[in-house]
């Protein structure tokens, strides 16, 4: 049996081998189209999300199923998918700072008055929280990918066509294009446009206040993002979004005034009740959606595959909170 699969981001990437590691062969297809949130994404995994530092009820298990996963791949390959990080989280009110002493010990580092902030560079008048994170470099994973399905002839650059995958279990990851997808468009899907920034930047440090910058040393260069924006979604980079990342950043008073290199966007797959949508259509059973991930997806993915892969072959009931089932009235 051949798998068709539909879509090579990150999710398409990560599916076909988790496919692939039990036996299953798979037919990966890309068609290339403009805005993808993979080609943009800084692969930030973060545990305290949002500005109340929370940490998403299964962060610990999403982070072991990442942990077995790409050093598999990085053993093969010789190159380095996974890194961890010291995140330096900004807070902006004592409450914060609070909440991150209380809530963060499985990944506290260290934490940093207002003084040493300022010999960092930063502006933080209530410190911040050095915190154990990591960063996945999606876009370096999905090239390998394409590497090893090209090498075996499965990979083909061409949008799907359905009279040409007759009898072929097909799962669609084509992310935010899934709204054009006349089998799948009836789920309630809402994506939205992200943008990141390549700045040159002096600052050797990952920093976040919920908007961040991610620095690479050797080019002395950082990714600053991200924004959200839900309509006009093909319209490519947005100059607004570009000055309220910058604004938002206002804590790195060096950052302002540095050369933008680069200003690109994607569109996150989201979802109106922020879960994944994975599982089988309810009319076709040959067709499976596996998407909606959003902005968590470096995070969630892993873990996500292993869920539908064995709901595909052993027929395990999937999670109710990522089933599309929750959206069908029986």
């Amino acid at each position: 049996m051949e798998v068709v699969i539909v879509g090579h981001g990150l999710a398409g990437a990560i599916l076909s081998h988790t496919l692939i590691q039990k036996g299953i062969s798979v037919c990966v297809l890309e068609a290339n189209k403009a805005h993808a949130a993979s080609k943009v994404s800084a692969g930030l995994i973060n545990p305290l999300i949002g500005p109340k530092l929370n940490i998403p009820h299964d962060f610990a298990e999403c982070m072991e199923e990442n942990l077995r996963f790409f050093p598999e791949f990085e053993k093969v390959s010789g190159q380095s998918f996974l890194e961890p990080i010291d995140l330096l989280r900004v807070f902006t009110s004592f409450a914060q700072l609070e909440k991150w002493e209380s809530i963060s010990s499985p990944y506290q580092v260290d934490l940093l008055d207002e003084a040493k902030c300022r010999k960092l560079g930063v502006d933080c008048p209530y410190g911040l929280g050095k915190t154990s994170a990591w960063i996945l470099n999606s876009e370096k994973f999905i090239t390998y990918s394409r590497s090893v399905h090209t090498s075996k002839g499965n990979y083909i650059e061409k949008a799907f066509e359905p009279e040409e995958w007759v009898n072929h279990p097909v799962i669609f990851c084509e992310g935010f294009r899934v709204t054009q997808n006349r089998w799948f468009q009836f789920l309630p899907f809402a994506p939205a446009q992200g943008e990141v920034l390549t700045v040159q930047s002096p600052l050797r440090h990952h920093l976040s206040n919920g908007t961040w910058h991610l620095c690479d040393p050797k080019s002395a260069t950082a990714k600053l993002g991200s924004s959200w924006k839900y309509d006009e979604l093909d319209g490519g980079p947005d100059e607004k979004a570009k000055r309220e990342i910058i604004q938002k950043l206002s804590f790195i008073p060096n950052i302002h005034g540095k050369k933008i290199l680069e200003h690109n966007c994607g569109v996150r797959s989201g979802t109106r009740d922020r879960q994944p949508i994975i599982g089988r259509h309810p009319d076709n059973p040959n067709y499976y959606i596996f998407n909606g991930f959003g902005s968590r997806g470096c995070t969630t993915l892993v873990k996500s595959a292993r869920e539908f892969v064995r709901f595909f072959i052993d027929d395990l009931p999937l999670p109710e909170s990522k089933n599309l089932m929750r959206f069908i009235k029986g």
